[in-house]
């Protein structure tokens, strides 16, 4: 009975371990000023989680679908019990590189 019972625990915990993934890694600064220099703004985000530090991920999360690597907060709340994030996302280059020209008077 009792190797019965272990093979039991045994096989929920291998079934448990099989569903989980790793986390994305995000490559997004969040920050409440503006973003340097050269950052083109992608777009307003707004994102919720059940406490700030979770608001405050998945406003992340939505810049980088965006494509910002960047995002300015603006308003960080907790209304009903859910906090809400909201901001800016930017995209900006990296150290070094050149923005590239929007303007099509390129030589």
């Amino acid at each position: 009975m009792k190797r019965w019972v272990l093979m039991m625990v045994a096989g929920a915990l291998m079934v448990t371990g099989c569903g989980s993934t790793p986390e994305k890694k995000i490559n997004v600064q969040l920050m409440k000023s503006d973003p340097p220099m050269g950052c083109q703004m992608v777009g307003d985000v707004q994102a919720e989680g059940d406490d700030m530090n979770e608001a405050k991920q998945n406003l992340r999360l939505k810049a980088d679908e965006r494509g910002g690597n960047y995002v300015r907060l603006d308003a960080l709340d907790i209304s009903g019990g859910d906090a809400i994030a909201a901001g800016a996302a930017f995209r900006c280059l990296q150290p070094g590189t050149m923005m590239p020209s929007t303007s099509g008077s390129e030589k």
